[in-house]
């Protein structure tokens, strides 16, 4: 037994330790184990017996793609580090210059599992389910199910690189209980997932070793995965439950001869602003980070080359989430329609528009996106270019857990997948109704009438048609008898980088929820109200699906959040807090019918607590814009006033973090999944602000030119728009086609770092910093119906005026 355990703690020893210093760790640990046998015993049976893995703990973890080392891991590769320093088994270029590439090292920090699971992961799809843990320091994949295809089950590793030009050698040693044949694979990890080296062997009981040697023929990848495809081989049948044993998985660089370094072009300047541009009155600050800088800069026309403006920059300011000093630099004199730049004596800003009509495009493009999105139809070439596609998800959708179907057909796709879900579509519909509410004169133009999609030139405000689309999905989501409403409709897995008619699995309808079930209520009462007039039966059928909901509600327990069913794994959006979805569905019901049910509800909430938020999760804010609007015969002043009271501390601490912070961003240090949707929705936060309590909106508005480009990073977030833009989003579309279609807001920074290429590439960086644009990048570059609804709003907003 002590035998056996001393194998084990040498195989988690590092390699990179001397042969010596390991054997006399292990004489050592023999001794103390020999002399306390009874009292190690239970210890020493537990560190050989299995590891307990609570499964729905791993399947949670493997879904977020949670594959950061611990700390452990941390630690042992500071030291190898070190060793490979002492080592100097760097490689040296022609010219002398060493760089820094480790020559047949393992490239794997975790390749033998002596760090549990760190790295390491499963993916499963078409049938396939396993469990992956590592006992004993071996990797063990439990099968339970193969699938039907061979990368039903998968096994991966994250977070190497290959470089372009290098001889690298791929070994593994594998067996199975039931013989079988496998596919060992290197690929990229997003697109068409193609691989870079793939090998197929038969396997059997017996641990053999497997090798190959190849060159990495492609540009450098800093994030690939490496991955064992374990489901049912082609042309095989189901293989049933067995077992598959992983070790001392190993990738080296052998020849480093050919390696050339690919050039890493850097497009921030020191100077930043709006790249778009301003419209003529607005507030224009120019943001400079450059530590040698004087204290003046100036306003060039890019057509004549001669100065309009000279101005003085303000006291630094410090940017905590950038982690850098800035100066702040006011030419909002410059009114003149021209496009310019600013220069000072360091550097020289992009160029940028002064126009009332800079937005005017953009609000078009960022709507449009919208159109493109919708499931159940042909999307035509006339309106959306090279996006068109048949089409898609027309089939009947089984309900979860039931043999039962039902057809549903319509709705947007929710983001980079077609999964359509209630709880962002319903928030989405209510951003297009608070701009349409706010900038009315705009939408209600022949302008708003014009956007380019198939319901324009109606006489209807092209956003309540756009609206509309997703609401007639919404009401067939609703179940007929109980007037609950279920949460999502997808099929069981996300679907590979194809087009929207190309995912043809089966569609399944997930259970009711409370979060959905009360977005709906909502979003449906305020519908009932903006079509009275427009659509008097759907507004009449928007207001009775509404109030059959919220008697789905009233004997529904309050928390009651939604998880996934086990056998799926698309996006969950699973808010385990609903009081704040029950209040904005009460105020909207109540504004809508007068009926005194509905006030009871808000009223029992705004007299313990006043909240705020717009998004999936956070939706107090839509609330509370709907008490404050409604009629005021169904006010309290009481609630006005504490509603009124709350918006204007809020306010503040926004301002507070907006002065703060040497970019002028709303964030402060917030920087996670989505943070693009923050800035814009705390602009919003602003404004309704200012709408009761009075104040300034300049700075609300100056969260639009972060996004466009005035942040640490020179870049705008907003693909289509910009010198330096968002081209590689997270969308499926996209990728298929090569092609950003123009308005789509990517999520932005985040602190994070969720995905394998923002783990591969962010590293240290300062929370703004944390944004790569490569499609990979699901936690930084994905794109969402629901983040470009707030951006609707603000320019909506801004170019209609005050």
């Amino acid at each position: 037994m002590n035998g056996d355990w001393v194998n084990m703690l040498l195989k988690r020893l590092r390699k990179t330790v001397s042969i010596f210093l390991i054997l006399v760790l292990a004489f050592n640990l023999c001794a103390c184990a020999s002399a306390d046998d009874a009292a190690d015993k239970n210890q020493t049976n537990g560190s050989e017996s299995e590891t307990s893995v609570n499964e729905e703990d791993l399947a949670s973890e493997l879904m977020q793609d949670d594959t950061a080392p611990s700390d452990e891991a941390v630690a042992v590769s500071d030291e190898e580090n070190e060793t490979e320093d002492e080592n100097d088994n760097s490689e040296t270029d022609s010219s002398g210059i060493s760089s820094g590439l480790v020559i047949n090292e393992n490239l794997l920090d975790n390749g033998d599992f002596h760090s549990d699971m760190a790295h390491w992961g499963t993916y499963t799809a078409k049938g396939g389910n396993c469990v992956f843990t590592a006992p004993g320091g071996e990797g063990k994949v439990s099968i339970t199910n193969s699938g039907n295809v061979n990368y039903a089950v998968q096994a991966f590793y994250d977070g190497f690189e290959l470089k372009n030009g290098g001889v690298y050698e791929f070994s593994f040693k594998m067996s199975s209980d039931k013989p079988r044949n496998i596919e060992a694979r290197i690929q990229i990890n997003g697109g068409d997932y193609h691989a870079y080296v793939d090998v197929f062997e038969d396997i059997d009981e017996n641990m053999n070793t497997y090798s190959t040697t190849f060159t990495m023929e492609e540009g450098s990848d800093p994030a690939p995965r490496l991955c064992f495809n374990l489901g049912t081989p082609e042309g095989a049948d189901e293989l049933g439950e067995h077992v598959v044993r992983i070790d001392d998985v190993s990738l080296k660089l052998v020849d480093a001869s050919g390696i050339k370094e690919a050039v890493v072009e850097d497009h921030t300047v020191s100077i930043n602003i709006n790249q778009v541009g301003y419209l003529k009155d607005s507030v224009k600050i120019a943001m400079s980070n450059s530590s040698k800088l004087g204290d003046s800069f100036k306003v060039v026309d890019v057509k004549s080359g001669k100065t309009c403006f000279e101005g003085k920059y303000d006291t630094e300011v410090y940017s905590r989430g950038a982690g850098e000093n800035v100066v702040r630099g006011d030419f909002s004199a410059v009114k003149e329609e021209g496009t310019y730049r600013i220069e000072d004596a360091t550097d020289s800003s992009y160029e940028f528009k002064v126009d009332d009509k800079v937005y005017n495009d953009l609000l078009k493009d960022a709507f449009r996106f919208l159109y493109t999105q919708r499931c159940g139809i042909e999307i035509e070439e006339k309106y959306a270019g090279s996006y068109a596609h048949k089409p898609c998800h027309t089939g009947e959708a089984t309900i979860h857990g039931t043999n039962n179907k039902k057809k549903i057909i319509g709705g947007w796709h929710d983001a980079g997948d077609y999964g359509r879900y209630v709880v962002p579509g319903a928030v989405t519909v209510a951003d297009l109704f608070l701009a349409y509410e706010d900038a009315r004169e705009l939408w209600d133009s022949k302008w708003g009438d014009s956007m380019d999609i198939p319901e324009s030139g109606n006489g209807i405000p092209d956003i309540l048609d756009e609206a509309k689309y997703e609401l007639d999905w919404m009401l067939m989501m609703q179940d007929e008898a109980s007037g609950g409403v279920y949460h999502k409709i997808t099929c069981r897995e996300f679907p590979g980088f194809v087009m929207p008619e190309e995912e043809t699995e089966e569609l399944v309808l997930s259970p009711i929820s409370n979060t959905a079930t009360a977005d709906f209520a909502a979003v449906m009462a305020k519908a009932s109200v903006i079509y009275k007039d427009i659509e008097p039966k759907f507004a009449s059928n928007c207001l009775s699906a509404a109030k059959k909901a919220w008697k789905y509600l009233e004997t529904a327990p309050v928390g009651q959040g939604f998880k996934n069913p086990d056998d799926i794994v698309t996006g969950e959006y699973p808010d385990m807090r609903d009081p704040d979805e029950r209040y904005w569905a009460s105020v909207e019901l109540y504004s809508a019918t007068g009926d005194e049910t509905y006030a009871k509800y808000y009223r029992s909430i705004l007299d313990q607590y006043v909240k705020d938020g717009y998004g999936w999760a956070d939706v107090s804010s839509y609330g509370n814009r709907a008490y404050l609007s409604m009629d005021k015969s169904k006010q309290d002043e009481k609630y006005v006033k504490l509603i009124s009271e709350h918006l204007k501390n809020r306010a503040q601490e926004l301002t507070g973090f907006i002065d703060s912070d040497g970019y002028m961003c709303d964030l402060g240090e917030d920087y996670i999944w989505g943070s693009n949707m923050d800035v814009l929705n705390r602009a919003r936060m602003i404004l309704d602000s200012v709408a009761v309590n009075g104040g300034d909106k300049n700075k609300a508005y100056q969260q639009l030119s972060y996004l466009l480009g005035a942040n640490t990073l020179s870049q705008s977030y907003v693909t289509g728009y910009g010198t330096v833009r968002t081209e590689h989003p997270h969308h499926r579309v996209a990728i298929v086609k090569q092609y950003a279609l123009p308005g789509m807001v990517a999520g932005g920074p985040n602190k994070n770092i969720e995905d394998p290429f923002a783990k591969s590439t962010l590293q240290g960086v300062s929370p703004a910093k944390c944004y790569v644009d490569n499609e990979q990048s699901y936690s930084t570059n994905e794109v969402t119906i629901y983040w470009n609804s707030p951006l609707i709003y603000l320019l909506s907003t801004m170019i209609n005026g005050d």
